[in-house]
């Protein structure tokens, strides 16, 4: 397999990974898209956040977040409500139940990815944060 290849199917090789990893703990009750929606949201202040902006955070389709929203909203993670100034958009606010379930995904997250470095120095760990980073800016 060329070097190129292998390095596009690695790459799928630990997204993968990293959602089944999230995805195996019992107590954590959304899975790895919906834990980055809720992670996005407190970042933004809770809300409200338009659905358009997740869509471009998550770089997903317009369906993919209306359904993460979804189930987000059924499980009481968060509210939806349209805009009062513009009926055209939806926002999402994070319910007190999210903000109680954030530090446990903050820490579970924070456990994956010490896993994911554990053995690459500082220093590499910055050179490998640059390094996809371009490849993102490549691909984008």
């Amino acid at each position: 397999m060329q070097t190129e290849q292998a390095i596009s199917f690695l790459m799928k090789l630990i997204a993968d990974r990293v959602s089944t990893l999230f995805s195996l703990r019992a107590d954590m009750p959304v899975t790895a898209a919906q834990g980055r929606v809720l992670m996005y949201l407190e970042a933004c202040g809770g809300g409200p956040v338009s659905q358009r902006s997740i869509e471009q955070y998550l770089n997903v389709s317009h369906t993919t977040a209306k359904g993460l929203l979804q189930r987000l909203e059924e499980k009481g993670f968060v509210r939806t409500a349209f805009d009062s100034s513009d009926g055209r958009v939806k926002n999402a606010y994070v319910t007190e139940k999210a903000r109680l379930c954030r530090e446990s995904l903050s820490q579970h997250i924070e456990l994956i990815t010490s896993q994911m470095v554990e053995g690459i120095s500082p220093e590499e760990r910055q050179m490998l944060y640059e390094l996809l980073c371009r490849v993102y800016h490549n691909i984008k």
